[in-house]
């Protein structure tokens, strides 16, 4: 297998940007691939889909190059349904010693006012599936918890890059509007019933992927921010005929993977934000007396 390259920052690329050749098709000045079709192996078997990008100095905010990993559609396969993907994808990004990462998606609307083609910068989540595919070497000496699942740092550089880009009508809607995604697996959408429980449980969009991977950045302790644009609004929020959603994915992609791209290359490489000691590693004693532990 491959080695695993070291570097602090990863884009997890999604629905987002689905359709199109990334990076190439953005002929972003600066940007260049050092190596794709990389596969990686995991302690749950091999993870492919990866590629290292270079971003040149000239773009990035501390005037030095940098590479990024990139992984194509949050890692899964192109012909089955893998949810334990997200958790191999986890530990590569370990491997690599990697501290911030942005993941691009779409996502549908449960709130009348967050309206298809706005961009989103997710505040919160809701998950009810978080522990199925833990990348957490255990529960007795680790935890992560959940007072910030996006860091706040990275999603201020996500919301100032796509200000400038993102095309009317959309809106660009940061932090400080307290938005909550929730996830649910898919791979169909959700029903009617299942759009309003989200509803009325607060949440404002849903989304296939950002649930298990907040929780594994966690779990690695990396930052992690969400970049999303809605597509459509949920079964039953609003009155009349379904929306197609390829006419908007069609418009929006390349703008959206353009502003993940900068937004990696803006990025800053702090502690600052907290996130990392949001990850928490117990002394020893905690696990002195589990069976088969040293006594």
């Amino acid at each position: 297998m491959t080695a695993i390259p070291r570097t602090p920052f990863a884009l997890l690329s999604g629905s987002a940007g689905w359709g199109i050749r990334f990076p190439e098709d953005l002929a972003e000045p600066g940007v260049r691939v050092l190596d794709r079709w990389l596969t990686f192996d995991t302690p749950w078997g091999p993870q492919g889909h990866f590629q290292v990008l270079e971003l040149d100095g000239a773009i990035t905010a501390d005037g030095r190059s940098r590479t990024v990993l990139n992984v194509f559609s949050h890692g899964w396969p192109n012909d089955a349904i893998d949810n334990a993907t997200h958790r191999r994808v986890a530990w590569v990004l370990e491997q690599a010693g990697v501290r911030k990462v942005l993941a691009d998606s779409t996502c549908g609307s449960v709130n009348r006012m967050l309206q298809p083609a706005d961009f989103i910068v997710a505040r919160d989540m809701l998950d009810f599936t978080q522990t199925a595919y833990s990348a957490m070497p255990g529960r007795l000496r680790h935890q992560g918890m959940a007072s910030q699942l996006f860091c706040p740092g990275l999603a201020r550089t996500l919301e100032t890059t796509a200000r400038p880009l993102w095309p009317s009508p959309g809106r660009v809607l940061g932090h400080s509007h307290q938005i909550v995604v929730c996830h649910n697996w898919g791979p169909r959408f959700t029903s009617r019933a299942e759009a309003r429980a989200y509803q009325m449980l607060g949440g404002d969009a849903i989304n296939q992927s950002i649930g298990p991977e907040a929780s594994a950045m966690r779990e690695i302790g990396a930052c992690f921010a969400s970049a999303s644009y809605v597509v459509c609004w949920e079964d039953g929020v609003v009155d009349g005929p379904a929306i197609d959603i390829d006419p908007i994915h069609h418009t929006l992609r390349h703008v959206s993977t353009r502003i993940s791209l900068l937004a990696m290359a803006r990025a800053e490489l702090t502690d600052a934000c907290g996130c990392a000691a949001l990850r928490i590693v117990r002394a020893p004693e905690y696990a002195s007396f589990a069976p088969g532990s040293p006594s």
